[in-house]
């Protein structure tokens, strides 16, 4: 039984017999792209200019023109947001570090999904506010918070400016954590000289709000190719949620 990247291979063969340099392939990991090139090693039988390879999150952070640093230099970038704008007791680097991987994590998620800052986390502040109080004191007003109610408020309410700073201080010098990479690369994409004339997404799963606007763009200027590894067991039943993510690529 022929695979479905085996199926892709011979397809991308058919178009392109004897040039492939105009062509990017975009796959799902590292893993699938080393997959991908063997079947397509197998198939040709002359010389090629192959197309360019990339998974998901290569092609968004090439095409997003920043650096995308590790972890360690962005924990010690925000550590230093963090300093700007520290709470009421400041926490080491040692105990910044036992929470901070969360806050990168939530920063990447809003930024992938490209969610307003601003309302996330004023929203997220008055749920907490709201969630200090008990019944029995149920009150707005700051007098009537104890020393650790305080504490818990303040950590929510500089998130935003924890935000704010960080992601500026990271474009001002061409630098982003990965969703940052993926929010810049959407909203610049149409000003994007695309060096491929034709780029192939293959076997994709659920995408992310910026993913998905970066494909749509590329669809509408007849750039984009879109191929989905899908059951037709989810994919044509219209009441299986499995499916659903494919029929609205669909449609």
């Amino acid at each position: 039984m022929i695979t479905f990247l085996e199926n892709i291979a011979d397809r991308l063969l058919q178009k392109f017999p004897h040039n492939m340099e105009d062509v990017a392939i975009v796959l799902p990991s590292k893993r699938a792209v080393v997959f991908f090139k063997y079947y397509l090693s197998k198939k040709i039988q002359q010389p090629i200019f192959l197309p360019s390879f990339f998974s998901i999150e290569e092609f968004i952070e090439d095409l997003s023109g920043f650096q995308v640093l590790d972890n360690i230099n962005l924990q010690f970038r925000l550590y230093k947001t963090y300093l700007r704008y520290p709470l009421k007791k400041q926490d080491t680097f040692d105990e910044f570090l036992k929470w901070s991987n969360i806050l990168l994590h939530d920063f990447n998620e809003i930024d992938r999904n490209l969610v307003d800052a601003a309302s996330i986390y004023t929203n997220l502040s008055k749920v907490k506010e709201l969630e200090g109080w008990s019944v029995k004191d149920w009150s707005f007003s700051e007098n009537n918070l104890t020393a650790m109610q305080s504490d818990y408020l303040s950590f929510f309410e500089e998130m935003l400016n924890w935000y704010n700073d960080f992601t500026q201080s990271l474009l001002e010098e061409k630098l982003a954590y990965q969703g940052l990479a993926y929010k810049q690369a959407s909203r610049n994409i149409a000003n994007k000289e695309v060096k491929w004339k034709q780029i192939w997404f293959v076997g994709l799963n659920a995408l992310t709000k910026s993913e998905q606007s970066i494909i749509d763009y590329l669809r509408q200027e007849n750039i984009a190719r879109v191929f989905w590894d899908a059951d037709k067991f989810y994919y044509d039943n219209p009441l299986h949620e499995a499916g659903s993510f494919l029929r609205d690529q669909r449609d």
